[in-house]
């Protein structure tokens, strides 16, 4: 009786193993598991590297915290919900390889929830291009972003600290019809991209933003190459470029509350009105610019032939 006994739960225990696989069809690499996509495959479906998913959205679906939906090259035209804890991977770790274009132009064409990661691939179209939700952690690497109807970029607000901040490594965000990237109140580390030829400003910081700006390029935008809110801003970096824009290099707008803006070793060249523009939109706000700077010594920032001049006066805005 004890020797059935063992078979039955041998029997059970493998029935379930069985039933495991075939609900969860991933590959696991040192813990993490894996869905792979490829819309150019035929056949059965499972999520497999040999059976993928054809479409990023079914693949989400069964994709929990920790799994990498890892996609294989062509054009997907779809809107996606990245879940909690959810990486979205270009297979061939070249952006202009995978192009996620939204296919409803009312909705972003990428949605990140908390802890999520976008790499390596091309968004196009829809609402924004990319929308950040509240409370939400997210890193964006690798990627490029266009032709949105809005925001190239838009990020709810959050609190500022670690556990809630946007990271946007190496990317390009171009020919958005508004802000390439616009943000709420939040913690922002923008480094090693292009924010370039956007209808509006290249990024839109609002009041009481944290941030590290280094290394990007805010060019040839039809606003400002940069619009940021000094009221209890905690925004610094160095080596950013803001040239060729059709207003400022970069307009920084004060309301009455004190605040701090630092940019070292920049370079303000050639915008059509001034490379920095300060504008007091309140009575208060013309007289809190005393912790705006741009370096000094070999930190200095650059300011050449920009239309109205390198830094402005205070001008009233009100």
């Amino acid at each position: 009786m004890q020797g059935r006994e063992f078979w039955l739960s041998r029997e059970v225990f493998f029935g379930l193993v069985f039933g495991l696989l075939l609900v969860a069809p991933v590959f696991v690499f040192g813990g993490s598991a894996v869905i792979f996509v490829d819309k150019n495959v035929s056949g059965s479906t499972d999520g497999t590297a040999s059976h993928p998913y054809h479409t990023i959205s079914e693949a989400l679906r069964h994709a929990t915290s920790g799994t990498e939906v890892r996609v294989k090259d062509g054009t997907y035209e779809e809107n996606i919900t990245i879940p909690k804890g959810v990486d979205v991977v270009g297979d061939s770790e070249k952006h202009d390889r995978v192009i996620i274009k939204g296919d409803n132009d009312n909705r972003p064409t990428v949605t990140m929830k908390h802890d999520t990661k976008l790499s390596h691939l091309t968004v196009k179209k829809g609402r924004h291009g990319i929308r950040i939700l509240e409370d939400s952690k997210a890193h964006i690497f690798d990627v490029v972003v266009k032709d949105s109807d809005r925001d190239g970029i838009h990020i709810d607000a959050a609190d500022r600290d670690k556990k809630h901040r946007v990271l946007i490594d190496k990317t390009k965000v171009m020919d958005s019809k508004r802000a390439g990237i616009y943000s709420e109140k939040r913690f922002i580390v923008l480094i090693n991209s292009d924010i370039v030829e956007n209808k509006g400003d290249g990024i839109d910081l609002a009041l009481g933003t944290k941030a590290w700006l280094e290394d990007n390029r805010f060019n040839d935008n039809r606003g400002s190459g940069a619009k940021l809110t000094l009221d209890k801003a905690s925004i610094f970096g160095k080596k950013n470029g803001f040239r060729n824009n059709k207003r400022e290099g970069l307009e920084v707008n004060a309301f009455g509350a004190a605040g701090t803006i630092e940019l070292k070793r920049s370079a303000f060249v050639k915008n059509d009105r001034y490379g920095v523009a300060r504008v007091g939109r309140t009575a208060a706000g013309t007289k809190q610019f005393g912790n705006l700077s741009f370096g000094v010594g070999i930190n200095a920032s650059r300011f050449e032939a920009n239309g109205m001049g390198g830094l402005s006066p205070v001008v009233s805005g009100f």
